[in-house]
């Protein structure tokens, strides 16, 4: 059979009709690919100051990894409208940050093409308060400045100690020529292991505890002591060069010429203790061992030598120009009866000693005071308490010696103004001649730099107190001399967090001149 071509071209044109068909059927029908998925996630928001700032975090990724390389935008609202700050590029791990530093709660976000994050917010708190205020001290007792203004009216220092301790009367003790022992440099406040004794002129002996003679020298010869196990050593040294050594003792005794301890007549010396903020013309110096420290204390006569050293009010008031004798007068009452108080208690086991030389008690620096400038004002105006064979002192309704605390100045603050009870101030109970006392005295009292402050704490300080950042915050209540009793703050959630302390309680917590504040306010940067 033959078989032509045309016949054979049919049906092979319609295979081929039938193929192209079903092959355009099948890409009409293929299941499209899946759509890539992206996700930006966005952190770091919280609760910061401008100051500090909060740093941003993006992570970009496509189908579960990073996307390297791509374009991230910042955005930030403000209003309703989203403005870009930067175009951040991610880096091999899909990530990018950046640090904002907004001054107010402020809302950002991370932007692409594809998709954006949800919004992260920071909140701003203030990083500082300030704070205005007036006076100084703690506020109980005797205002120093207004003491001063009132000799310049004419009081007598009977009548200043009258006002300002109600109910109690000026009266006079017995003068037994008690001695007194002062730290001038030891534990807890100083924390050396050894000190430099030392003479300008005259000469010294050391003594051991039982009285002993150890080393002896003058003004050229250097006795340097040091804590040791079981006591004290000592090491006497001239132009560098070592004259004597001296073993471990329990204590050692410095004393020197011209004073009551050591030939009285001979040159009246003064001794130097290295480190502590005083020297000493009268007394002696014993040194022990006190928590492997070295420990001083300077044992002198309460009525004379130790009042003579006491720099709690300045000298010149006490000058004829200047009218201020009888608060001199006065100030040495308050510190005898703060002394004797004192050496009634017994010594303190943590310095050996009845008193501190600083504001732990009262300041004493010996003959920087003594033989200072107006010193001889300052010495007359003890002198002027002393009577032949008694003191001048302050007498509770009881007959007994009175609490004397004292400080530099009052505040005042809205309307109210003046010193304070010890029950505010302290926590302690409330005695009836330490109580609030108007004091304009203070205010009116020439030169006082206390009339008025400026301050701040930080936002970390008022985190500690508060307990949380903290966004405003404002005196709530206060004592009847003005101080702060209550302050209340306003956290960067909006919760209101009270505290009350007592007002010296408020002064060392603010660190504070005195706690007559006026108020706060925040200060971004």
């Amino acid at each position: 059979m033959r078989v032509t071509l045309a016949t054979a071209r049919g049906p092979l044109r319609v295979l081929a009709a039938v193929v192209s068909l079903a092959l355009a059927l099948a890409v009409l029908v293929a299941t499209p690919a899946e759509a890539a998925t992206w996700s930006l996630r966005g952190s770091g928001g919280g609760t910061t100051t401008a100051l500090v700032g909060r740093t941003l975090f993006v992570q970009y990724l496509k189908d579960g990894r990073p996307a390297a390389g791509a374009p991230v935008m910042l955005q930030r609202k403000d209003g309703t409208t989203w403005v870009t700050e930067r175009t951040l590029t991610t880096g091999s791990a899909g990530t990018a940050s950046m640090r904002v530093r907004p001054t107010s709660d402020r809302t950002y976000r991370f932007r692409t093409a594809s998709t954006t994050s949800t919004g992260i917010v920071v909140r701003v708190v203030p990083a500082r308060f300030e704070m205005s205020g007036s006076g100084f001290g703690h506020g109980v007792g005797m205002a120093q400045w207004g003491a001063y203004q009132l000799a310049r009216e004419g009081r007598t220092a009977a009548q200043i100690l009258g006002y300002y301790y109600p109910g109690t009367r000026v009266s006079t003790a017995n003068d037994p020529r008690t001695t007194l022992d002062v730290q001038v440099l030891g534990p807890p406040a100083d924390s050396g292991t050894n000190t430099v004794l030392s003479l300008g002129s005259g000469a010294w002996r050391l003594k051991d505890g039982a009285g002993t003679v150890v080393a002896s020298g003058g003004a050229t010869r250097r006795v340097t002591v040091h804590a040791a196990t079981g006591g004290v050593t000592a090491t006497v040294t001239e132009n560098g060069t070592t004259r004597a050594t001296v073993s471990v003792r329990p204590t050692l005794v410095l004393e020197w010429t011209g004073t009551r301890y050591y030939d009285p007549t001979g040159t009246k010396a003064v001794a130097t203790v290295t480190g502590a903020h005083g020297t000493y013309r009268n007394g002696r110096l014993v040194v022990t061992n006190v928590s492997s420290r070295v420990n001083v204390v300077n044992e002198v006569v309460i009525n004379t030598e130790y009042l003579y050293g006491i720099d709690e009010m300045p000298s010149g008031w006490g000058a004829a120009t200047n009218r201020g004798a009888a608060a001199l007068q006065a100030q040495a009452v308050a510190a005898r009866n703060y002394a004797i108080v004192e050496k009634v208690k017994g010594r303190k086991p943590e310095c050996g000693c009845h008193v501190y030389d600083d504001t732990r008690s009262q300041h004493y620096v010996g003959w920087k005071k003594e033989g200072g400038s107006y010193g001889a004002t300052w010495k007359a105006a003890v002198d002027a308490t002393l009577q032949d064979g008694t003191v001048t002192v302050l007498r509770d309704a009881g007959g007994g010696f009175a609490e004397t605390p004292y400080f530099a100045s009052s505040g005042a603050v809205g309307g109210r103004q003046g010193t304070a009870s010890n029950a505010e101030v302290f926590g302690t109970t409330a005695l009836p001649y330490l109580k609030h006392v108007s004091d304009p005295w203070s205010a009116s009292a020439p030169g006082n730099p206390y009339l008025r402050w400026s301050d701040s704490i930080s936002q970390q300080q008022a985190r500690a107190i508060f307990g949380a950042d903290v966004r405003s915050v404002a005196v709530t209540a206060r004592w009847s001399s003005g101080q702060v009793r209550t302050v209340t703050a306003t956290t960067a959630s909006g919760t209101k967090v009270s505290r009350t302390r007592t007002a010296d309680g408020w002064r060392t917590t603010l660190g504070v001149a005195g706690s007559w504040v006026v108020g706060f306010s925040g200060r971004v940067r």
